[in-house]
């Protein structure tokens, strides 16, 4: 696997600060902008489920409000043995700051498990590289 530990680290320290009372499931995610800044994200839960936010989104807003708009690399971390991917909204998220080059990195308590193009992570989706 290609050297991402910054990323790791970041998403883990992202995952760590999770609000999860729910589901007991935390989630990390580290994202690379075309800067070399890293911006994070945790997710962020509700007694209301349809209004929690996923970790995805908590870092692409970060990095919008850090004024960045281009994704290099995306890593998302699950605090589990079990590997996850993003969500169909988080996808659309990804993809909207992204070009065809960006990474995706899928990662957890073993390390990084899969390495994916944004192509990949939602064919036909509402842009065109």
């Amino acid at each position: 696997m290609e050297e991402v530990s910054d990323l790791v680290n970041a998403a883990i320290k992202a995952a760590n600060n999770a609000y999860a009372p729910y589901s007991k499931f935390k989630v990390g995610c580290a994202i690379r902008a075309s800067s070399g800044k890293i911006y994070t994200g945790c997710n962020v839960e509700n007694v209301s489920y349809p209004v929690g936010t996923c970790a995805e989104a908590g870092a692409i807003a970060a990095m919008v409000n850090g004024g960045d708009n281009k994704i290099d690399e995306i890593l998302v971390y699950a605090d589990s043995g079990i590997l996850i991917s993003p969500c169909g909204a988080c996808r659309q998220r990804i993809v909207e700051f992204s070009d065809k080059n960006t990474r995706v990195y899928l990662s957890n308590k073993d390390g990084v498990q899969k390495i994916i193009e944004v192509e990949d992570l939602l064919p036909y989706c509402f842009r065109e590289f």
